[in-house]
């Protein structure tokens, strides 16, 4: 019976390091209310591509729940990605509060010896900082349909995120517009020194919006398995609506899969799953249908959730 236990974590160990679970947080439907009335939150189908594209398999995590929903997220999946968009941080139920709550239980998870990893785009690197702070320290900036290349800086060899990057792939971030930014918030060094997140969070690149204000574009944690950009790499393969600066050449795409595949990769650094299969078979994303949604929204295709189907699949 002992090797047969041994034999079987094995083998659950082996299949989350393989094909891990990643929580994408769903937000608010507000900017996609007048569309879609009878959303209660979304997600993006860009997100869940470009995890789904590097061998990951997507969780929806809902927001406006208790604390033991989130504790299961964490205990059942690998990593979560929180999303860009337009929502939030100071609403109760909303997504700042569900961050926040992730946000510290990847903290204690880590702490406990689990590498359990974060990434936030755009809004979602914004929303890290909101999980540290409880508050909101985002400066107003204007960086709307643009793509730019990173400016590096001195250091940012030292990081984590761009290690396994090749030289080409690096000097085409730091010569070609292949990041994507569309964001009327920033987060700025001087706000993060005066907090002290500095202390345990490092700047890896920065940039300038179109009044000259320079913002921070790419950090990561010092200690845990934490990343964000400001910048959009789910657009540059998935998402087509024109008229968009969303650039689509060959180096875009190649950032988006190196991205993608390190944070997935990131993900099979633990062996968290679920109790059982049937639960996750209910839990996880392909339980919903994606709807076509460029002709009345900013984005190709949702998941829309309502509120009937958070009374069925909590998980």
């Amino acid at each position: 019976m002992i090797l047969y236990l041994l034999i079987l974590s094995i083998v659950t160990y082996i299949n989350a390091a393989e094909t891990p679970i990643i929580g994408i947080l769903s937000q608010e439907a507000y900017l996609i209310r007048n569309a879609y009335p009878d959303a209660h939150s979304f997600i993006a189908a860009s997100y869940v591509k470009i995890l789904e594209s590097s061998g990951a398999r997507v969780l929806p995590i809902w927001v406006g729940q208790e604390e033991d929903y989130y504790e299961r997220v964490v205990n059942f999946t690998n990593g979560i990605l929180f999303p860009g968009g337009g929502t939030y941080f100071n609403e109760t139920g909303g997504y700042g509060e569900a961050a926040k709550q992730l946000y510290e239980l990847a903290v204690k998870a880590n702490e406990n010896g689990v590498h359990y990893p974060l990434w936030g785009i755009c809004l979602g690197m914004q929303v890290l900082m909101f999980g540290v702070l409880g508050k909101d320290i985002r400066g107003d900036c204007q960086s709307k349909d643009v793509a730019l290349p990173l400016e590096f800086v001195s250091d940012y060899q030292q990081c984590r995120l761009f290690s396994n990057a090749s030289s080409q792939l690096l000097e085409n971030l730091k010569t070609k517009n292949i990041t994507y930014n569309y964001h009327r918030y920033c987060l700025f060094e001087k706000d993060l020194k005066e907090n002290n997140i500095l202390r345990e969070w490092r700047i890896i690149s920065t940039n300038k919006d179109i009044n000259g204000t320079e913002f921070v574009s790419t950090m990561e944690h010092t200690k845990y398995p934490f990343y964000g950009i400001q910048y959009h790499p789910e657009k540059n393969p998935f998402e087509f609506k024109k008229p968009s600066g969303i650039p689509h050449c060959p180096e875009a795409v190649e950032l988006a899969q190196y991205l993608g595949n390190f944070f997935v990769n990131e993900c099979r650094g633990n062996s968290h799953t679920f109790p059982n299969s049937d639960v996750e078979e209910d839990s996880l994303i392909y339980n919903y249908n994606p709807v076509y949604s460029a002709s009345n929204t900013s984005y190709e295709q949702l998941y829309l959730f309502t509120t009937e189907d958070y009374v069925k699949k909590l998980l």
